[in-house]
């Protein structure tokens, strides 16, 4: 009974895990793409998602952590036995949310610094928090090159979801003239970042099943078929932004916002069903190749 329970909350955690640390530092990557055209009450909502998003991931972190004594205790009272928290320490999983603790808590600190300690302390929190997931997993099974395409895929998708909550932001600022122009140029680096996130995300799916069939013949695949459709279709909507939403917000940009917005919302809750089901994958299921 306790051992399903803990199959349930596991990727509850691992998804708000995912969603945190991808949409801070998305916000961060997004900062440092387009900072000329942003002004004061942009540069504070990014600020407020990283600082919220700091707080939030500390917590889920130290949930994370504690959840591996319950994962080895078997039941949900395991997580208050000293022992088994000591054990955690020296598990793959534990270390992994240390990197994320200790990266958050720079996040976190970097509000009470200057600008350049800011900024600093953004970027070396962001790197943690990306090292956290290359040293635990599927990836760490599978050696260096496997890290390296989940570390280059973590970056993409980042800058990605994480951009989502600051253009929509934007879309509700009546008459921002520069949502144009942010909008315009995120979709030609999104054609760049897309298009290294789908081969890396590829080449990585093909190592960890060994093959196609495994998609049609295994739980895993199967369920990796579901997340590859919700993929898909925020291709699809991201593409419908860049060729004809962004286009109209040059010549309408009052109804131009009101469609984006729309698009972004929808895109934001196909990104959480994305981020849900690469939860099942990494904590509930062994991939066809018995990792």
């Amino acid at each position: 009974m306790f051992i399903d329970i803990w199959t349930i909350i596991n990727p509850i955690i691992r998804t708000f895990v995912y969603i945190i640390a991808l949409y801070s530092i998305g916000s961060i990557l997004f900062k440092l793409h387009f900072q000329k055209y942003l002004n004061d009450e942009i540069n504070f909502f990014c600020n407020k998602i990283i600082k919220n998003s700091a707080f939030l991931g500390f917590l889920i972190s130290i949930l994370a952590f504690i959840s591996i004594a319950g994962n080895l205790g078997g039941e949900l009272k395991s997580i208050f036995e000293l022992e088994l928290i000591e054990l955690s320490f020296e598990t793959i999983q534990g270390k992994s949310n240390l990197y994320l603790i200790v990266g958050f808590s720079f996040l976190s600190l970097s509000n009470y610094f200057p600008p350049l300690v800011f900024r600093a302390f953004n970027i070396l929190g962001a790197i943690l928090i990306i090292i956290s997931f290359i040293v635990v997993g599927h990836s760490l099974s599978q050696g260096i090159f496997s890290q390296f395409l989940v570390l280059i895929h973590i970056i993409c998708i980042s800058f990605w979801l994480g951009s989502f909550l600051p253009l929509r932001y934007m879309c509700t600022i009546k008459n921002f003239t520069n949502l144009y122009f942010i909008a315009d140029n995120f979709g030609r680096y999104a054609v760049v970042y897309i298009g290294i996130l789908i081969l890396t995300g590829l080449i990585f799916s093909y190592i960890l099943l060994g093959g196609i069939l495994p998609l049609i013949t295994s739980t895993y695949g199967n369920v990796l078929l579901i997340k590859l459709f919700i993929v898909s279709m925020i291709l699809i909507i991201g593409a419908i932004n860049k060729l004809r939403i962004v286009p109209e917000m040059k010549k309408d940009l009052s109804t131009g916002q009101i469609k984006l917005k729309n698009s972004i919302n929808i895109e934001i809750i196909s990104s959480v069903l994305v981020l849900f089901t690469t939860s099942i994958l990494t904590t509930s299921l062994p991939t066809p190749m018995g990792m």
